[in-house]
């Protein structure tokens, strides 16, 4: 998902030196939590795209908040533009050659590959599929039916 933290309330505090967040869940727990990401993707992106949703943007720092508006433009101007077959591939590609996650070793091909490219993939193929689902669907009602129906999620256009 394309998550961003929003400070309401506090200092915001920056450390110097790398962060390391080690999961001890397991494959099956990160594949499961990334199958569920990659749903609410899926909806939020057709949501986006029929003009009944918009990105979030919330109170955040500027660093932060310049941080996710570039994410978002370059999401939105290049990499939803290109079929997400070879999206997800440039994207794994640019994650484990350009930003050297190779050098990660083996733990870092199986992150980049689950988390660069097969995450974005399924997000893809999950986003084509709810397209299938409510091609020519054009009355608000109708599509939230459907879109509730299709992904078991409640829908909230207000």
């Amino acid at each position: 998902m394309d998550e961003h933290i929003y400070l309401m309330e506090g200092e915001q505090v920056t450390f110097d030196g790398g962060f390391s967040d080690y999961s001890l869940q397991g494959l099956t727990y990160f594949t499961n939590r990334h199958n569920g990401y990659a749903s609410r993707e899926a909806l939020q992106v057709l949501l986006q795209r029929r003009g009944l949703a918009t990105a979030e943007m919330g109170a955040a720092g500027a660093s932060t908040a310049r941080q996710a508006a570039r994410k978002r433009f370059w999401k939105k101007a290049l990499y939803n533009r290109i079929p997400y077959e070879f999206a997800s591939l440039g994207y794994f590609l640019y994650r484990y050659l350009l930003q050297l996650g190779f050098l990660d070793g083996r733990e870092g091909l199986q992150y980049h590959f689950l988390q660069g490219l097969w995450y974005r993939y399924l997000a893809g193929a999950k986003l084509r599929e709810l397209e299938q689902s409510v091609r020519g669907i054009l009355d608000k009602e109708t599509l939230k039916d459907t879109l509730e129906r299709v992904t078991r999620q409640k829908i909230d256009l207000t």
